[in-house]
């Protein structure tokens, strides 16, 4: 039995709460905004129902000029540098509200030609905030983000700020002087580092587990060291790297407290069965692979099942990933 945690909107508390979904009672949170008769939420410090009656005393307030709206930047790339075939480094200007609300690990942009119609774009995971500047690493395998990289383009639509790129949060941000194994690969690294950077600022000890993936290569090794983690390298996470990770979880003295798994499902399914062949219980943080066309709930692309038959968007709901039934 793997720890568990509570299902929670991650925009709750913030400025973007109550959302569209508020609007069409479709809240994730306030039963009362899903339809039902009893209030029945985990309360969390505010009431979304009150929250939209508020706001409904505004004109028009989904458009009002106070209310609360993602921001956009029409910008350029300050660097597109070339990581492995297909995959880019990319650097770009946005303004300075828009990078302090990013700076924080599990945030994501959608990015699209200014151009281009809104169908375009695409969520990408923030690795890195320097300032007002945003590096986010692309793969260019499908129509939308070639398209955004062809004919020497350097213009870019970006919008956000966007949180719910991993789940287990809480984790991450509670832990403090604990012992962590973080394993990535592939384009997993991007908020591997990220991730990496905060756990570093609460005094924790980390071991990484790194492999190159489907891109062919790793890029991310060099600065996990810089940053005094300890870093084992793997051919291949598939064939090498779930034999290391049985390994540590089965020496008590390498075991750690908390596993953060940035890569593909099949990796966190593979750490989770892992930890049953070790028969450990640890508490795992996990990136959000759900495919995403709008961010807000509304489109329905990122629902998922749970192993308890409800449908949930993975693009709102901040839970841990081994809530999931496997698809």
């Amino acid at each position: 039995m793997l720890y568990k945690l509570a299902m929670k909107c991650i925009d709750i508390n913030s400025p973007y709460c109550p959302c569209l979904l508020a609007e069409t009672n479709h809240c994730t949170f306030c039963s009362h905004l899903k339809g039902e008769a009893v209030c029945d939420c985990n309360w969390s410090g505010v009431c979304i129902l009150y929250e939209k009656q508020w706001q409904a005393k505004k004109k028009n307030w989904i458009i009002d000029a106070d209310a609360p709206v993602r921001m956009e930047a029409d910008t350029e790339f300050i660097l597109k540098e070339k990581i492995a075939e297909h995959t880019y480094l990319l650097e770009f200007e946005v303004i300075p509200e828009l990078a302090q609300a990013l700076d924080r690990c599990g945030s994501f942009v959608f990015l699209r030609r200014p151009s281009d119609q809104q169908f375009y774009q695409f969520p990408v995971g923030v690795m890195r905030v320097i300032g007002s500047h945003l590096q986010v690493v692309v793969e260019t395998t499908g129509p939308k983000s070639a398209h955004l990289l062809a004919d020497n383009n350097n213009h870019v639509l970006v919008r956000g700020p966007y949180f719910n790129g991993i789940f287990g949060q809480p984790w991450i941000d509670n832990i403090v002087n604990g012992k962590i194994l973080l394993i990535t690969g592939g384009m997993g690294q991007p908020p591997a580092l990220s991730i990496a950077h905060r756990l570093v600022k609460k005094n924790n000890d980390i071991k990484a587990l790194v492999a190159p993936g489907r891109i062919g290569k790793v890029f991310i090794a060099g600065e996990l060291t810089e940053l005094g983690i300890t870093v084992q390298e793997v051919a291949s996470m598939r064939q090498f790297g779930m034999q290391a990770l049985t390994e540590l979880l089965t020496d008590s003295k390498e075991c750690p407290e908390l596993i953060v798994s940035a890569g593909p499902d099949e990796q966190h399914y593979g750490v989770i069965a892992a930890m049953q062949t070790a028969q450990v219980n640890l508490p795992m943080a996990a990136t959000n692979n759900a495919t995403m066309c709008c961010g807000e709930g509304i489109c329905g692309s990122c629902d998922r099942l749970t192993k308890d038959n409800r449908r949930v968007r993975t693009c709102k709901v901040q839970t841990d990933f081994s809530q999931f039934a496997q698809e």
